[in-house]
């Protein structure tokens, strides 16, 4: 039996407008599929389906976990890199880190998030 091999990708959803949105992870995962529908077409969407999963999603600072296949990462950051538009809005997707554990994933985010509210506190 072949152990399943994953990647656990953290990004920042930088939105030009700072309203805060409810969108939650099956949505996002959602949207992420029909992007690589539309840029890869059947191929890339068949290849994507079944190792896509959003993890965990902060609209409060609008970041989020995505674990996806280790062969198809290359796949995932490039349509991330194109995406510019998420419920009608325009966005851009910052990846900050890839990891093959959730849990060095989960440190990266912390330590983002200190910085985050860091500069937010400058910013007051």
């Amino acid at each position: 039996m072949v152990k399943f091999k994953s990647r656990y990708v953290l990004l920042e959803a930088l939105f030009e407008d700072e309203k805060l949105r409810n969108i939650d992870p099956a949505k996002y995962a959602f949207i992420i599929k029909k992007h690589v529908e539309t840029m890869f077409g059947n191929v890339g969407s068949g290849k994507l389906n079944k190792n896509l999963q959003v993890k965990y999603v902060n609209n409060v600072t609008n970041l989020m976990t995505v674990r996806v296949g280790k062969e198809f990462v290359k796949l995932l950051l490039t349509v991330l890199s194109l995406m510019n538009e998420v419920e009608g809005d325009k966005v851009k997707m910052h990846v900050i880190a890839v990891s093959g554990t959730i849990k060095k994933i989960e440190l990266k985010g912390k330590k983002f998030l200190e910085n985050w509210t860091m500069n937010y506190e400058k910013m007051k």
